[in-house]
């Protein structure tokens, strides 16, 4: 459990009590993995005066007790369902009820509906926003943490293999590359994907979240297959391009964006803003007289979500430090054509970054 970085943002803070919302930084905390959007159902973490409570749909509370233990007492609630310790009423309810009488409240709100946000307010009263200080200590990953990420890596880059080979069988369809894909990730020991992998030919791969489809690789297309697995909650990203055949404009737009690639991994390393990371990249695209045609971000981070503190984009303020990972994936995408894209995970070090590469990416 990491309940003490808790305790060093609530001092800074000046706060008795702090309520968590998002499950991957509940999980973070406590080890308890119920990550859900489903706003009837969710979970929350009230640590008031170093006492942790674990708020949980009573549906829940067995497997929350098996994974917390005796260390954090769960709270079940229900508005219907009344049994032994279970809190009748909502979410909110319980949470106000465990932080009566009224303290100065920290709360991270993280991927909470608006509607949640006025209701607690009603409820709770006025609180500071600590999920900026959370997000930053997710982003600098223990040992741990780094090993079930390679590990997720490794199972990606399985799966990636796939996913290369399969793309040169003439007539197989990107659904059916993908379903291939996830097969292999679970196969290999992942327990999910960390997102929905994304397999697209030709045309298709200028959109760069396409949504596989029925339709099947032709000679000289290419092929981006962005594809990661998560692994004990701990999720990977990797996107490739494939050609199948051979395509002249197709290696002259991936030799731009694999330059672009190495030259944003070179300028990585502690004390360096993530901006700068993502102004390397976008200068040798620009260059090249394609830069209208980068329409996404640099990077970003990845860990218990495949998204997440830092942003690798141009406007960036953070500024990376050691055993962050993040992602490095510039782009070109030729509306009508075709799209281009390569990316990394890499661990930030005080010098150099370390690549965490799947398959190999010189065509």
């Amino acid at each position: 459990m990491r309940l003490n970085k808790l305790d060093k943002i609530m001092e800074e803070e000046g706060v008795q009590c702090s309520v968590v919302l998002s499950g991957a930084t509940i999980f973070y905390l406590t080890g308890y993995d119920y990550i859900t959007t489903d706003i009837g159902n969710a979970v929350a973490l009230v640590y008031c005066d170093g006492v942790p409570t674990l708020i949980v749909p009573v549906l829940e509370k067995n497997r929350a007790e098996a994974k917390v233990g005796d260390k954090i007492e769960v709270l079940p609630y229900s508005y219907s369902l009344i049994g032994e310790r279970v809190f009748k009423g909502g979410l909110i309810d319980a949470i106000a009820a465990k932080i009566n009488p009224p303290k100065k409240v920290g709360i991270d709100m993280q991927n909470s509906s608006s509607s949640f946000y006025l209701s607690f307010k009603e409820k709770i009263g006025d609180y500071i926003d600590i999920s900026k200080k959370l997000a930053m200590k997710r982003a600098i990953k223990e040992d741990e943490e780094l090993e079930l990420i390679k590990k997720a890596g490794n199972i990606t880059t399985s799966a990636m293999r796939i996913g290369s080979e399969k793309i040169q069988n003439t007539g197989i369809t990107e659904r059916e590359v993908a379903g291939l894909i996830d097969m292999t990730m679970r196969n290999e020991g992942a327990e999910d994907y960390a997102f929905p992998s994304i397999v697209a030919f030709g045309e298709n791969s200028a959109f760069p979240h396409h949504v596989p489809s029925d339709k099947t690789i032709k000679e000289n297309d290419n092929a981006v297959v962005d594809i990661g697995a998560r692994y004990r909650n701990y999720c990977f990203d990797s996107t490739r391009t494939f050609i199948k055949g051979n395509s002249e404009e197709v290696k002259k737009i991936y030799e731009i964006v694999l330059q672009a690639q190495l030259e944003a991994i070179d300028t990585i390393r502690e004390g360096v803003k993530a901006s700068e990371v993502d102004l390397a990249a976008r200068r040798v695209i620009e260059k090249a007289g394609f830069g209208k045609y980068f329409i996404h971000s640099t990077g970003h981070g990845v860990g218990i979500e495949v998204h997440e503190f830092p942003a690798v984009s141009p406007t960036s303020n953070d500024v990376l430090k050691e055993n962050m990972v993040i992602t490095v994936e510039p782009g070109i995408y030729l509306k009508g054509k075709f799209g281009v894209r390569i990316e990394d995970t890499v661990i930030v070090t005080k010098k150099k970054a370390i690549v965490l590469e799947t398959v190999y990416k010189y065509l």
